[in-house]
């Protein structure tokens, strides 16, 4: 193969790798936000949500959150939005970093059923 031709061709791999990217931008299944709870001892539980996109920071995280008393936790990390439809939103709807979680603890009888609802990744 002639050097122009081989140039040429790697030319325009590396133009496809900037043009495409070096990874997953977050549209699967397995790059959705995830809430994790663990009970730490009696009635106190941690909640552990976190961003698990590998490239792109997350806004706007809304979570089910429905009976979760606004009472119970610092409304900078989670705010009930509406107590009838059970929404509340994580971080005041500011970014998580891609991998960043955020954890807060709350005092309960029961473990209160949180996951996630809507949220838009940050991509550039």
């Amino acid at each position: 193969m002639s050097k122009t031709l081989k140039f040429l061709l790697w030319s325009f791999l590396a133009l496809l790798l900037l043009q495409i990217g070096f990874g997953e931008k977050c549209g699967s299944k397995s790059s959705e936000p995830m809430v994790k709870q663990t009970q730490v001892k009696g009635r106190k539980y941690k909640v552990e949500v976190m961003n698990k996109c590998p490239m792109c920071p997350i806004i706007n995280l809304r979570l089910k959150c429905q009976g979760f008393p606004q009472s119970l936790v610092d409304p900078t990390l989670l705010r009930v939005l509406s107590s009838s439809t059970g929404n509340c939103v994580v971080n005041d709807g500011l970014p998580l970093s891609p991998m960043e979680t955020l954890s807060f603890n709350y005092s309960n009888s029961h473990q209160l059923a949180l996951r996630p609802l809507s949220w838009s990744f940050q991509c550039e």
